[in-house]
């Protein structure tokens, strides 16, 4: 760096073009990496459960047996309720 105190001005070195060193380079690559890193970690933690684990799971068939079973009952116990009454 030159200081002209007569003429009132500084002048530094040349400018040197940073596009022309490494350094961008290797700013966006890490970026781009932690970027990649978040996403890869991001899909890991939404992964759903392994089919294993639905075995334990009643059917969509059961389900509905099941629950018409239950307005069946739910019925009978209706009925019985409405013959107690006088």
């Amino acid at each position: 760096i030159l200081i002209n105190h007569e003429k009132g001005f500084v002048q530094s070195k040349e400018t040197m073009d940073i596009y022309g060193t490494r350094e961008p380079q290797l700013a966006f690559h890490q970026r781009i990496s932690f970027c990649l890193d978040i996403h890869n970690m991001s899909v890991k933690a939404m992964r759903f459960p392994p089919k294993a684990y639905n075995k334990d799971l009643e059917s969509a068939e059961e389900r509905r047996e099941r629950e018409q079973q239950d307005l069946e009952f739910a019925k009978e116990m209706a009925e019985d309720d409405d013959d107690s009454f006088p």
